[in-house]
């Protein structure tokens, strides 16, 4: 730049050799120092451009004042003269060789500039605002090529722009980016170390996760900032960019690590077994006191604090009042036994004491080690300048210190149903050097001392004793030490207004299925932030509700699903939707059109707040809790923009999940675990005669309220296992009214369309009034099975209601009526006819009487004798399995013959006896044969075809389907369990244990909402969904109770669907959803809800087709378990299943495996604790 030179711009000889110290390396403006993000060009045409002879460092020239220019982009320098005015860029220009275009070459000004960056940071709002916008529009537009940025307006060979910010569309869902994140690797901590208590041997992967969160833990090293992306100047240097502020770094900034995260490995692959390998790995850590910037707070035990001499215990005396005790002796030197009774509970994991547990505790030391339980004090800081001040000392006497015990333990909160499942993990996994204690609702808590000394694991449900203020007014402890030594013996009384989990320290919390703690009311959020932790974990496979864990195994399921034939009247197209505070969907890109962006919309919307509520809220991340909202601000807000994703959204997305989380990519975890091949279908199939005028009639009332309201507030849903009405789904008021509504329909000139359908309404409501057995059947709400071969006299004593009336066309009895006349019969196989026809009607009397104030207490009653069976059983096979594990140990008997012999034993029978005394009964040629209920019938023949060889897992919704099943099941003399509301915690419990423990009971009944989460179930093999799950992420839970690690036999998963109903719309809905990363309520759903407003009705069979079934049982003999399922008339298996072309997934089903063989003849041992 010495001397004159020419003007590129103006094509005159300039004499400024620069800008004052353009070339000064040290000025932090200079260009050498700034982002060179590229360049922007400008169409000029020939206008005139003024120069002012000055050249920057690159040669060119500033870029011209926006007042002088007159051509049509002067919004382009006004932009740029704001921005450089506030030091946002800098920017020179050049004019091309044709005299047309401008370029203008753009260099961002770092944030992290030293000198200068503190008046960066700390521009007004109104500047920042207005910048933000001018970048928003500028930033874009910039250009990263070489030739544009020597202003080479050579013709170029077609070759794609790069820009500085990337185009490239990233129409990425949650879950799809929750699936890319990598698996975690660990640099620091040693994976292939056995670790010590843990008696199962860890998988690779499982190992490589344990390591990752023992060093989020252990780490205090800084971790890059994930609010910002990586990107490279024109030069090819790094920069660091927020995509949020739009602002370049030229470090990316680093923040504190968080001491925990979220442990979401997938579904079924052993999330339990990690948790206690790192609790067993750091289980001689000592949690350390709550950090603080304005309060000095030294480890003490209760000994040093007495009587040791030592600064720190002498200012930590003073500090409480304590420093005039009498019960103060820290007038000598602590003897080397003290010292280490003192340095034993302080150091932790310094200090191997475990080895030396049993001879400690058989001398006297044990105790005093105990009762030295470690703690810190935590004052009460009310402000700065307080705790800075010399009034400090003055309040001290008002408020006593909080008196923290610190701890080696443990807290787990879990679901109160899965208390059971952990205990019996920690049997099956850790050796029983691990304390763990179990609180449930009854239990007494211990007091603190107790908690942080004796246990390295608790579990506990939320408490509402959180009164803390009260712990600043207990006084010092004053009691008297042991007898021979100077460790105090505590004795003073915890306040009861405040829970001991308060009083603690806890090294780690960990919360089970976690994915709770996204919703900021909860009360287990409220809790948390009372406790004092150190380390916090969530456990969830499904961290929020798009985002599943059921990858796993599902390869061929999806092969299968592919092909499924959906029928083509429920695919309505998706809406679409820009704005996402208006929407419940998100639009989504057209597949052919590749640069249709996808905007994220309220769902996602949701979902990315319950992340964020776990970061900031629960996690407490230190970067996102200081300023919560920092998340919403630049993690949510840009991804949900009108327009779509800002650039690199998405990828800041990525990089805060990927700091938190921890979870293995499903690929690296099949490298090492391969489950058995699970199938999932559904299973159509078409109602009852009888079950579809019940069904006609309710949408005979849904159609004519539709008609009347114009469709408004009619969104109804009802089962279609069986439904009964004990007001006849209103029909006789519909058949009554029928001129009015007709006369009202003409007179409101609805469409043709609506008229077909009320004609149709009323025809249907007639049809169904005039059927007598029909009306019978509405007066219970159990479901009917057809008998054949009863005496006409017993039938119509023991039947209920109208059943028996003469002009029936079928012989209909409930099942707990056939089971109670079989059990009369096989305890009384000699009672004659008459005497049956007595105690028929005795029976029906008694129960009338019973429910005659109230017509629904009927099935409470049944229910309740279903229960107190269930209850027996449950502890009959308790008893059983008790003895048989003692008959093991002692060997006395051949292991074929042990069954047998414990319930000889015990008077227990597996199966009733078949005495010769009941063929001469009055109902020996009785059969029972199917049900009203097509979806029962199914059951009840897979079932009986399945059930010897295999369990069964059946969910629904619906508790009333389940007791309808359990009915069922009682018929046809198959164990079974229930796991629902009605039943107790501690007898859920008992229930899994004794599912999979026991081979006696073969079916458990599952109320969804309850048990579609946590349990592990691995005994059953197949799945039975009552009717189609809405949510992929709940469907994915229930599923994976049986599909996980340990699971030797191939799943079946079968979803049964009764056709052109909506269930048949849930199937076709969800299928078209499914990838598009968004499930939105079901009643808000446009396919979904266009069915339910414009209902349908179903074809009635004149006769209905008995022979379509081959479910036929003598009634008093016990049921083979073998027996074919339903023809096709009324179920079938959607015919592309088996057509598809993946096959193999069904025949590897049949091939040998002599590991599951063995492992089947192997016996089964319990082990039972108290």
């Amino acid at each position: 730049m010495d001397g004159a030179r020419s003007c590129i711009l103006c094509s005159q000889t300039c004499v400024g050799n620069g800008l004052g110290n353009e070339h000064d390396k040290s000025n932090p403006f200079a260009l050498d120092n700034l982002l060179s993000a590229g360049t922007i060009s400008v169409d000029v045409q020939d206008s005139y451009l003024h120069c002012a002879h000055r050249h920057a460092s690159d040669t060119w020239h500033p870029v011209p004042s926006p007042q002088l220019s007159v051509y049509a982009e002067d919004d382009v320098l006004c932009k740029i003269s704001f921005l450089t005015e506030h030091q946002f860029l800098r920017a020179t220009c050049c004019l091309g060789t044709s005299q047309r275009v401008l370029y203008i070459r753009i260099y961002l000004v770092p944030n992290d500039l030293p000198i200068v960056q503190a008046s960066l940071r700390h521009r007004s709002e109104a500047v920042l605002k207005e910048g933000h916008r001018h970048l928003q529009s500028l930033l874009p537009t910039i250009t990263q090529d070489q030739r544009s940025w020597n202003a080479d307006e050579l013709p170029s060979i077609s070759q794609p722009r790069n820009f500085f910010l990337p185009r490239d569309i990233d129409n990425r869902t949650m879950a799809e980016i929750y699936s890319d994140l990598p698996s975690p690797v660990c640099s620091r901590i040693a994976v292939g170390q056995e670790i010590r208590g843990l008696r199962s041997a860890l998988y690779e992967y499982q190992r490589q996760s344990v390591a990752v969160m023992i060093e989020k833990e252990l780490s205090n090293q800084p971790v890059q900032d994930p609010l910002y992306i990586p990107i490279s100047s024109m030069g090819g240097e790094r920069f660091y960019f927020q995509p949020s502020t739009l602002t370049a770094s030229r470090e990316c900034p680093a923040v504190a690590r968080c001491k925990g995260g979220i442990l979401c490995e997938e579904l079924g692959t052993g999330k339990t077994v990690m948790i206690l390998g790192l609790i067993l790995a750091t289980v001689d850590q000592l949690s350390q006191p709550e950090e603080s910037l304005l309060d000095y707070r030294p480890v003490m035990s209760p000994l040093a604090y007495r009587t040791f001499p030592a600064d720190e215990y002498r200012n930590a005396r003073r500090r409480a009042g304590m420093h005039k005790s009498s019960t103060l002796d820290a007038t000598r030197v602590p003897s080397l036994v003290e010292i280490l009774l003192h340095r034993i509970r302080t150091w932790g994991d310094r200090v191997d004491i475990r080895s030396h547990e049993e001879r400690l505790e058989a001398s006297n030391l044990w105790q005093l080690l105990q009762a030295n339980t470690p703690f810190y004090h935590h004052y009460p800081v009310k402000s700065p300048m307080r705790a800075l001040g010399p009034s400090r000392t003055r309040d001290r006497v008002s408020e006593y210190p909080r008196l923290m015990h610190l701890t080696t333990a443990t807290l787990v909160v879990v679901p109160v149903n899965l208390l059971g499942q952990w205990d019996r993990e920690i049997l099956k996994h850790c050796h029983s050097t691990l304390r763990y204690l179990i609180v449930r609702q009854t239990t007494q808590i211990p007091d603190a001392k107790v908690l942080a000394s004796d246990y390295d694991v608790r579990f506990r449900r939320e408490s509402a004793k959180n009164k803390v203020a009260q712990l600043h007014k207990l006084k010092p402890c004053t009691c008297t030490p042991f007898p021979g030594s100077r460790v105090p013996n505590c004795r003073c009384p915890s306040d009861p207004a405040v829970s001991p989990l308060l009083q603690i320290r806890w090294k780690r919390l960990v919360i089970d299925e976690g994915h709770t703690s996204g919703n900021m009311a909860a009360t287990l959020n409220y809790f948390v932030r009372e406790l004092s932790i150190e380390r916090k974990w969530i456990v969830t496979g499904t961290p929020t509700s798009n985002i599943l864990g059921l990858s796993l195994g599902r390869k061929q399921d999806d092969d299968i699903e592919n092909d499924i034939g959906i029928d083509s009247s429920y695919l309505l197209p998706i809406p679409t939707a820009t704005d996402c505070s208006a929407s419940d969907t998100s639009s989504i890109s057209d597949g052919g059109a590749e640069n249709t962006v996808r905007v994220w919309g309220t769902y996602d919307y949701v979902n990315l707040r319950k992340l964020g509520t776990m970061i900031s809220d629960f996690l407490a991340v230190p970067q996102f809790h200081s300023d919560l909202k920092l998340f919403p601000n630049h993690v949510s807000a840009p991804l949900c923009d009108r327009r779509g994703p800002r650039v690199g959204a998405v990828k800041v997305l990525s990089q805060v999940m990927e700091m938190v989380m921890v979870r293995h990519r499903i690929e690296d975890v099949e490298e090492e675990v391969v489950l058995p091949p699970m199938r999932h279908a559904p299973i159509y199939m078409d109602l009852d005669a009888y079950a579809a005028k019940s069904y006609n009639a309710m949408q005979a009332s849904i159609a004519i309220n539709a008609i009347d309201s114009q469709r408004e507030d009619q969104i109804k849903r009802r089962g279609m296992f069986w439904s009964a009405s004990d007001i006849l789904f209103n029909v006789d008021q519909i058949r009554y009214e029928a001129p009015k509504f007709l006369a009202r329909a003409i007179e409101a000139k609805v469409p043709d369309h609506d008229m077909v359908l009320l004609e149709q309404a009323l025809a249907h409501a007639e049809a169904a009034a005039k059927d007598p057995l029909w009306r019978a059947m509405q007066l219970h709400e159990d479901v009917p099975f057809r008998v054949t071969g009863m005496d006409t006299a017993i039938f119509e004593a023991w039947t209920r209601g109208k059943l028996k009336d003469k002009s029936r066309v079928h012989d209909l009895m409930h099942a707990n009526r056939l089971c109670d006349l079989r059990a009369l019969v096989r305890s009384r196989p000699l009672m004659n006819l008459d005497r049956l026809v007595d105690e028929g009607k005795a029976i029906d009397m008694n129960e009338r009487a019973r429910c005659e104030k109230k017509s629904t207490q009927l099935h409470d009653v049944t229910n309740a004798a279903q229960m107190k069976k269930m209850v027996s059983e449950v502890k009959d096979e308790l008893e059983v399995m008790k003895e048989k594990d003692k008959v093991y140990q002692a060997e006395e008997v051949p292991e074929i013959d042990i069954d047998d012999f414990v319930r000889r034993k015990l008077g227990h029978h597996a199966a009733p006896s078949q005495s010769d005394l009941l063929s001469s009964s009055p109902l020996s040629g009785t059969c029972v044969g199917p049900s009203l209920s097509t979806k029962l019938n199914f059951i009840l023949s897979e079932v009986l075809e399945h059930s010897e060889k295999e369990k069964f897992l059946i969910f629904s919704n619906s508790p009333l389907t389940l007791a309808h099943i359990a009915e069922a099941l009682s018929l046809i003399e198959i164990k079974y369990l229930r796991y629902t509301t009605d039943v107790s915690p501690p007898l859920r419990e008992q229930c899994v244990m004794t599912f999979e423990s026991s081979d006696t009971f073969r079916v458990f009944l599952m109320e969804l909402k309850l048990s579609a989460r946590g349990l592990n179930l691995i005994s059953a093999s197949r799945v039975i969904f009552c009717e189609p799950v809405w949510h992929p992420d709940v469907e994915a839970q229930a599923i994976k109770r049986a599909h996980r690690i340990g699971q030797t036999k191939p799943i079946t998963v079968k979803t049964l669907v009764i056709r052109h109903t909506a269930e048949d719309a849930m199937v076709s809905r969800r299928h078209l959803l499914k990838g598009s990363g968004k499930v939105p309520r079901m009643t808000t759903e446009v396919g979904m809800r266009h069915f339910m407003e414009n209902p349908r009705f179903l074809s009635v069979p004149t006769e209905p087709d008995h022979s379509s079934s081959s479910i036929q049982i003598s009634l008093l003999t016990h049921a083979e378990p073998q027996v074919q399922s339903l023809t096709s008339t009324h179920t079938s298996e959607d015919s592309a299943i088996s057509s598809a072309p993946n096959l193999n997934v069904i025949d590897t089903w049949n091939q040998p495996d002599d590991k599951a063989d063995r492992a089947a003849k192997r016996p089964r041992t319990v082990r039972f604790a108290d």
